[in-house]
């Protein structure tokens, strides 16, 4: 796509050459010689990205940005110097401005800003453009709770949908819909039309954590080449959610203690603060008491992070729920397979009230993608689960109604036996169970690494460990 640019600078060589060089680059560029022709011509025009000199005669860059704000608070501004200081640049950044550039021949900063720019216009234009669906998906109406324990559940979620500055800390089982309540609390606030970018604390490499988080600048170490905008500041002005945040590591949870509370970061290798206004969400599974106990856990952190904790209730306390869940799982999963099962049969019916879900509203969705995947038919019968659903393990229903079952994306539980052996010990347990189930995934790591409920990152770093 092409990027309007409006660059303002009082120097005219300066202008034209760089108004050259970045029509060379494929942005359509206006130019503006002062500051007050710049605020003439925003009356009419409506660039992407400002580019602003810092330094010109009457109104200076800082009073324009200034200005510009006020009428156009999320036009992205780039401030350009040739002599600039610290104390301009910290300004820049309170006033709202993208970058604070060096103004060189080469325009290497300048075009690296741009570049970084229009990375964070695009996504915005995609968030804008998934909002609607997103919005509707996540809608309050649309959750699903016929049960006594989530009309309870959902009304505190209705609560702190309304107040858009509430850190929230989401406790529950595996599977049991941290990640979806906190896109509701997200889409439902005053921050829904903004980025929700949601951060997989176990995924990204530790060694890079940081530098993903509060971003970095140019050749602050080995590979820096160019000024990268960290999550936390990309989610600007809407939501960061912390996905198992128990696995941060523990000289990250100091940092992010400190942009919590200060509500500012600083770029790995930068000596400016930038503000941020961002809403902090954090999901875990684990009991974050017990982890501080243990010395793996920042207190300090537990309690800036537990200011409104809501727990998500299990699927078995939610028993008028799972039908109804059933249902819309069985009609996306049609739907995306192509498949003519429509209806939940009475035998289904039967053995999904009777059966505990271990692995919550997860498992339950991915019950119904296997059951509409096998059954021939329009209606979804109990024959259709796996055998420990049906209560029946003499019968693994993945056996003798397909044979390979990775080509559906699911393994069946039945599948994998592996008894454990007396003074074996855990480390062996774990390569055994690992080997089994990327047997059954013939070799499929992805969808082994789903099936052990860890990313495929972890799963090569846990292979990696025991060469």
């Amino acid at each position: 796509m092409t990027w309007q640019l409006l660059l303002v600078e009082d120097e005219e060589s300066v202008r034209e050459a760089f108004a050259l060089r970045l029509s060379d680059q494929g942005y359509l560029v206006q130019t503006a010689g002062s500051g007050e022709e710049a605020l003439s011509l925003l009356r009419s025009f409506e660039p992407d990205i400002l580019v602003l000199d810092l330094v010109m005669p009457n109104l200076s860059g800082l009073e324009v940005l200034a200005r510009v704000k006020q009428t156009s608070p999320n036009l992205l501004a780039i401030l350009l110097t040739a002599r600039g200081t610290v104390k301009d640049a910290v300004e820049a950044t309170k006033l709202g401005a993208f970058d604070f550039v060096a103004k060189s021949i080469d325009m290497e900063d300048l075009l690296h800003a741009l570049h970084r720019a229009t990375e964070l216009l695009t996504l915005q234009r995609q968030v804008r453009l998934q909002s609607g669906q997103e919005v509707e998906r996540y809608a309050l109406d649309h959750v699903i709770a016929k049960s006594p324990v989530t009309q309870a559940f959902l009304a505190q979620v209705r609560e702190l949908a309304k107040n858009d500055r509430v850190t929230v800390l989401l406790q529950g089982e595996t599977g049991t819909g941290k990640q979806y309540t906190g896109r509701v609390i997200h889409f439902n606030g005053a921050r829904g039309d903004k980025p929700c970018i949601e951060v997989d604390c176990p995924s990204i490499p530790r060694e890079l954590f940081e530098s993903e988080l509060f971003g970095h600048e140019k050749g602050s170490f080995t590979g820096a080449a160019g000024r990268k905008t960290g999550l936390i500041e990309m989610a600007d002005g809407g939501t960061v959610l912390f996905d198992e945040i128990a696995d941060l590591p523990l000289a990250l949870q100091a940092k992010l203690l400190r942009v919590l509370e200060e509500r500012t970061l600083r770029r790995v290798g930068g000596a400016t603060t930038i503000p941020v206004d961002v809403r902090f969400m954090a999901a875990t599974n684990r009991n974050l008491k017990d982890a501080v106990a243990k010395s793996e856990f920042r207190e300090d952190l537990y309690f800036r992070l537990n200011v409104v904790t809501l727990t998500v209730p299990p699927l078995r306390e939610r028993q008028e729920d799972i039908i109804p869940l059933a249902e819309r799982f069985l009609t996306r999963s049609a739907l995306s397979l192509r498949k003519p099962a429509r209806r939940l049969g009475d035998s289904a019916r039967a053995i999904l009230c009777q059966y505990h879900f271990p692995g919550n509203v997860r498992e339950l969705s991915n019950l119904m993608e296997r059951a509409v995947l096998f059954c021939p038919g329009d209606t979804l019968e109990s024959v259709h689960f796996p055998s420990d659903v049906q209560g029946n393990p003499s019968r693994p229903l993945a056996e003798t109604a397909h044979p390979t079952s990775t080509t559906s994306g699911t393994l069946a539980p039945s599948q994998i036996h592996l008894p454990f052996h007396l003074g074996e010990s855990l480390a062996d347990l774990e390569d055994r169970i690992i080997n089994e189930v990327l047997k059954h995934a013939d070799g499929n790591k992805s969808l082994a690494a789903k099936h052990l409920g860890i990313t495929r990152w972890m799963l090569d770093r846990r292979r990696k460990s025991k060469l």
